[in-house]
């Protein structure tokens, strides 16, 4: 061997122990950096206290200064009169429906949740993905002034962390201009409304016990006969549309033809798609049955193709047509049981002493304070997102 190979041989040597030194050294602070972010999520008041408390507190602010991570971060302020309703804001960025949102659009832009979880898509993390965001953004009192939150958004690369600011900025904004009474953004407000939702639902089964037991009763009034006929025809519509979504349900997961479709009749009678049906079984026929120049059976297969995705857009309308239709039935269905529910319980001198009609009138009254409970935090709410703005931090 010469000399200069000698040499050249050494130099490899070195360069190769070097790269795959520094390799090691970035896999082990990105490693030690993601779990230190895992001991950032917050931890229940009425959990055990063990001896490592003060060992996750370090890491949190290790992982803070960990160069291992790239920070962007944005600042959400409120008029400094309601300085006082600004931990609000914390509390639905930090919470299950927020984190929800911010997955969903990631989802939707696999290209984005790549460069966002590149690190996380190997074997060593197992965690499922709300945990790993919910280490990657952490919410924090501007400790200069009592009207701002510091939104901190961390990544593997400044471009990861200015990315899912982003995302997080974006829907933030979009989440708190769409959110309704039905589907609030706020944590406490999302448990207020199941609890509603539940006593709602154990007084219209009570509701309809004591329908049932007085179904055909001679004290009733022209009025309560003529809801209980709208209930009985709303009832069957209702039906007739969850059958409906049944139907087209197992077809999808048959995956039978598109023909079967039409056995739908609400589905079949909406839009084009009968037409799109007719149309693309002709194509399909041409095809199948008589020979081709090359150049029509590209043109007829292209035109195919085009049938079909018009057809997808068609069905999907169709579907949300029907699911639409069957909130409708029902919203309806609930408030001709409430007006039912209504005249009964006028009927004080009637059922007074009826051991359901006591737990009814007990659990309205329930579901009453928890409704005035709810549209007074709502309201409060409300007034959180008043003059609202965000900025660019330093």
């Amino acid at each position: 061997m010469q000399p200069w190979q000698s040499v050249l041989l050494i130099i490899s040597t070195l360069l190769i122990f070097g790269a795959g030194f520094y390799y090691d050294q970035i896999e082990k602070n990105t490693a030690i950096a993601y779990e230190e972010s895992i001991m950032s999520a917050p931890v229940q008041t009425d959990a055990p206290i063990d001896n490592n408390s003060s060992t996750k507190t370090n890491k949190r602010e290790e992982l803070q200064n960990s160069s291992a991570w790239a920070e962007s971060k944005f600042i959400i302020e409120v008029p400094i009169e309601k300085s006082g309703l600004l931990g609000l804001h914390k509390e639905a960025i930090k919470g299950n429906t927020f984190l929800t949102s911010v997955l969903n659009t990631l989802h939707a832009n696999p290209t984005a949740k790549e460069m966002i979880f590149s690190p996380f898509l190997n074997d060593v993390f197992i965690e499922p993905e709300p945990e790993i965001m919910r280490s990657l953004f952490s919410v924090s009192q501007n400790v200069e002034t009592s009207n701002q939150l510091f939104v901190i958004v961390r990544g593997h690369s400044g471009k990861a962390s200015q990315l899912l600011l982003r995302v997080i900025f974006e829907n933030y904004k979009r989440e708190i201009q769409k959110e309704s009474t039905d589907k609030p953004l706020l944590p406490e407000l999302v448990n207020q409304k199941k609890e509603i939702l539940m006593l709602q639902k154990n007084y219209l089964q009570l509701a309809e016990q004591i329908h049932e037991e007085n179904q055909g009763s001679s004290s009733q009034s022209i009025e309560e006969i003529a809801l209980k006929s709208e209930l009985m025809q709303i009832k069957t519509e209702l039906n007739s549309h969850v059958e409906a979504l049944t139907g087209i349900e197992k077809i999808y997961l048959d995956k039978n033809k598109y023909s079967e479709f039409l056995t739908i009749h609400s589905l079949a009678n909406y839009g084009n798609i009968q037409e799109f049906i007719d149309n693309i079984d002709q194509l399909k026929r041409m095809l199948a049955n008589q020979k081709l120049e090359a150049i029509l059976i590209k043109e007829v297969t292209k035109n195919l193709t085009k049938l079909e995705s018009s057809l997808d857009q068609e069905l999907a309308m169709g579907i949300e047509h029907i699911k639409n239709l069957s909130k409708s039935a029902l919203a309806k269905k609930i408030e001709l049981q409430k007006k039912i529910v209504d005249l009964e319980m006028k009927k004080n001198d009637i059922h007074s002493l009826h051991p359901r009609f006591k737990l009814l009138k007990s659990v309205k009254k329930e579901l009453d304070q928890k409704n005035s409970a709810f549209s007074s935090d709502f309201q409060k709410w409300q007034l959180a997102k008043q003059g609202l703005s965000f900025k660019k931090a330093s």
